[in-house]
């Protein structure tokens, strides 16, 4: 009973269900974005599958994630592996991974089989990313070009399961892309002493965490007003397009506190706080702006 009820705690650890739903958010912009364009929100069969299909795509994404590093994560402390997968084979990880690997196939295939080919060239882009003899994480272009690939997709996905596909969709979804960019530049700086550690050699060790941290904030400018901009070309409305420039406001604020100090390890961390909570409020606003006014 014991062996089980750890292997279930271990199961959801795998595909961290947090950092899961938060990714799964991308598709549901893509299902307001439809809204937003049809004018309705019906839930269909087709809806309901593809949202299954993403989820799986992301739990078997995670999941290989924490097989492939499984070794490197047990001298993360903060990760607390010895906890999460406490008398647990890492072969276990790697069967979780194989089910979702599998069941994203079979439930894309409802969709169609463009949708199913693209899944699984996200899923080995992924494997690539983390598998320990390639690990094409210490790559410098990869990871972000992987970035573009997949989460303007899940908002794409995301709409087109809903009823609405076009050109304009397309133009919407990088915004997405420019975002998690800028997450996975920060995210770099919060790996920084525990990759250097495991020697795994980065961007942010080919640049410094400072410079990152600045490449970081960059990325979130062009992300807000990259949405601005597609909001004049009328995309989306223009009140909505100001969304995020106030939050970007904010963060060059806190950047410029960060640089008049000495950037302690910690400094990652409670920027991504930060920017996750203008994050979030500022898509409140978006979400209000498209579907009631």
């Amino acid at each position: 009973m014991n062996q089980f009820k750890r292997k279930i705690s271990a199961f959801f650890f795998a595909i961290r269900p947090y950092e899961n739903l938060q990714h799964f958010l991308f598709t549901v912009a893509g299902f307001i974005y439809a809204t937003y364009k049809l004018a309705f929100f019906e839930i269909s069969l087709k809806s309901f599958i593809g949202s299954i299909t993403v989820l799986s795509f992301l739990s078997q994404v995670l999941s290989y994630n924490n097989y492939a590093t499984f070794e490197l994560d047990l001298v993360d402390e903060s990760k607390k592996f010895q906890n999460k997968f406490e008398g647990i084979n890492k072969t276990f990880l790697l069967k979780i991974s194989i089910f979702f690997f599998v069941l994203t196939i079979l439930s894309s295939l409802f969709i169609n089989i463009i949708s199913t080919l693209y899944f699984i060239l996200l899923m080995f882009g992924w494997i690539l990313y983390t598998h320990p003899k390639l690990m094409m994480k210490r790559n410098i272009i990869f990871p972000f070009i992987l970035d573009i690939l997949t989460m303007p997709y899940l908002t794409i996905f995301g709409s087109y399961v809903s009823g609405y596909f076009g050109f304009d969709l397309l133009i919407f979804s990088i915004f997405f892309g420019l975002i998690e960019i800028a997450g996975h530049l920060n995210h770099y700086n919060l790996d920084y002493e525990v990759d250097k550690k495991t020697k795994i050699f980065t961007i942010a060790h080919s640049v410094g965490r400072k410079n990152l941290f600045l490449l970081t904030v960059f990325f979130f400018g062009i992300s807000s007003f990259y949405f601005l901009i597609i909001s004049i070309f009328k995309i989306i409305p223009l009140y909505t397009g100001f969304s995020y420039i106030p939050g970007f406001i904010f963060q060059l604020i806190f950047t410029f506190k960060i640089l008049k100090k000495n950037m302690d390890y910690n400094f990652p961390l409670k920027f991504r706080t930060f920017y996750r909570i203008l994050f979030f409020l500022e898509s409140l606003f978006v979400v209000l702006t498209l579907l009631l006014l």
